[in-house]
């Protein structure tokens, strides 16, 4: 095993998580309280992966600081109790996590998240699913510009002491793999989540993966090949 220090950032929603499904009811749901606009599933889907703030202007062309403190206090109403909570499906990690993150941490590679979610439900959703405690280094969208800047991911990096050649940023979204490239990092695509395999391709994923069996090898590749 090497004794170079190597960094695993994954992405949450989509990646390790089996969560859209509940994130799109999520959007809709509070949408609809607050009187916006209609959008399409698809349309929710496409903007996960975004800092809150421009997921809110791409929904809503024009949208500005008032929509966000909108809905910014319609969760604040959930938390204090003022408003029901959405039903949402259980947001449950994939087959085969757990499996990937215990190899990986056999191999010497320390484990991160760099994730576009805020603070708000992010350590609930990690120790309901059974991941809190796993991960070194956690980076959310409170923490300065969300991806596709690359400025999470370096912070991660910074955290652990790695250097952008033993980094691998690993997504399901093209942001990802634009945070990973804006990086200088390894950035491998996986299609269980929201964008399609070929979407990942064109934003420049170095591998794409439908299967969390291969991730190992692919990070190890990356890894090597950069050295």
């Amino acid at each position: 095993m090497s004794d170079r220090l190597k960094l695993a950032a994954f992405d949450l929603d989509g990646t390790l998580l089996n969560s859209i499904p509940s994130i799109v009811i999520g959007v809709r749901t509070c949408w609809r309280a607050l009187g916006f606009p209609d959008v399409s599933d698809d349309q929710i889907r496409n903007i996960i992966g975004l800092p809150w703030e421009k997921s809110v202007e791409t929904l809503m062309p024009g949208a500005g600081q008032r929509e966000v403190e909108m809905i910014k206090e319609y969760h604040a109403e959930i938390a204090r109790g003022e408003r029901p909570p959405p039903d949402r499906p259980p947001e449950i990690i994939f087959d085969g996590v757990m499996e990937v993150l215990d190899a990986l941490e056999a191999s010497g590679y320390v484990l991160g998240i760099v994730t576009s979610r805020s603070n708000r439900r992010f350590h609930e959703i990690l120790d309901n699913a059974g991941l809190e405690g796993r991960f070194v280094t956690v980076k959310t969208a409170d923490m300065g510009p969300g991806k596709p800047n690359p400025f999470l991911l370096n912070e991660a990096m910074r955290d652990v002491g790695v250097d952008r050649e033993d980094t691998v940023m690993i997504g399901d979204t093209t942001y990802d793999i634009q945070t990973g490239r804006n990086a200088g990092t390894g950035a491998i695509g996986v299609t269980w989540g929201v964008h399609p395999a070929h979407m990942l391709v064109d934003a420049g994923a170095h591998h794409v993966v439908d299967r969390f069996d291969v991730l190992h090898d692919h990070i190890n590749e990356l890894i090597a090949r950069s050295g």
